[in-house]
């Protein structure tokens, strides 16, 4: 039985290669064949000096322009911390301060207030009055403001005047 262990001890470190192994019929000696080929593949081997066979010298590399001998500027890393940091914060704005309110003069002179008058500020703006209810008042460029209301609405105050009016920026 000692003559059969160190014959496939032989034969398991001649197997140079995989397929070797493979050929093996035995599923334990296959496995075998395997692990040896792996611990000689895996432990560094040292070429006598005399058997390495002298190196050719490479040939010359083309001249590359410029642009492709610059390294690629590498790409910003951002850590998992930095992002679990910035979630969420789409919607806080620190760097400005948005207007509740403006107050400008609307130009030329109103009558009736209902749903669908274009009212044209002294600073460029235009807004619509989208409110049902009319409201009846006569005034030459009086002065408005317009709040922010609920839910991203918008209503608009005449000095002098105890009424609001919804109203959407069309330009």
């Amino acid at each position: 039985m000692l003559f059969g262990i160190t014959a496939w001890a032989n034969f398991a470190t001649a197997a140079s290669t995989p397929e070797d192994c493979a050929a093996i019929t035995d599923d334990a000696k296959r496995l075998a064949c395997y692990d040896q080929f792996l611990k000689n593949r895996a432990a560094p081997v040292k070429p006598e000096p005399a058997a390495q066979p002298a190196k050719p010298a490479e040939p010359a590399k083309p001249a590359m322009p410029e642009q492709a001998q610059q390294p690629a500027p590498k790409a910003e890393v951002v850590s998992k911390k930095d992002k679990v940091d910035e979630f969420g914060s789409e919607r806080i704005k620190e760097e400005e301060e948005t207007l509740d309110k403006i107050t400008a003069t609307a130009l030329g002179e109103f009558t009736e207030w209902k749903k669908g008058l274009k009212v044209q500020l002294d600073n460029g703006q235009v807004w619509e009055i989208t409110d049902l209810r009319p409201g009846y008042y006569k005034i030459t460029n009086p002065t408005v403001t317009i709040e922010k209301g609920f839910m991203g609405s918008y209503k608009m105050n005449v000095k002098g005047r105890n009424k609001s009016y919804r109203v959407i920026r069309v330009e």
